[in-house]
């Protein structure tokens, strides 16, 4: 996130560019404070679920668990994993910002090549990993 807010790109972030941040995470507060339905000070399966719907993606339920996974505090196991139950695993404050991070810049790059709207994209190789080198 420092980078995000890095604006010189010195590799470090100035009072103003502080200020900044520091907005940006309260937002995300409130943000989270709204999807912690039981107050729990985690986000639950559920409540991530419809975190996401909230925020207007449209995924499978295989995606938002793969997503959740990627993120609950757990980590991740290299087993497949049956369904994730609600109460079950929870992801905190800083990894339900790291993970909707995620999912917006993966939604970015994949809406640069999907020109007719259609949901579907094709690219190359090289573009693909440029891509993800960019995410870095």
């Amino acid at each position: 996130m420092i980078r995000m807010f890095d604006t010189d790109r010195s590799g470090t972030i100035g009072f103003n560019e502080f200020c900044g941040l520091w907005g940006f995470l309260a937002a995300w507060r409130s943000l989270f404070d709204r999807f912690d339905t039981d107050q729990s000070g985690n986000i639950s399966y559920a409540e991530f679920t419809n975190a996401l719907s909230a925020f207007g993606y449209r995924l499978s339920p295989q995606f938002v668990q793969l997503l959740f996974r990627s993120y609950d505090r757990r980590g991740q196991d290299p087993a497949p994993q049956p369904a994730v139950q609600q109460g079950q695993d929870a992801i905190s404050f800083d990894l339900f910002v790291q993970s909707c991070i995620s999912l917006k810049r993966m939604t970015e790059v994949f809406k640069k090549y999907d020109d007719d709207r259609d949901g579907y994209i094709t690219l190359s190789f090289e573009e693909f990993l440029t891509e993800i080198l960019r995410q870095r």
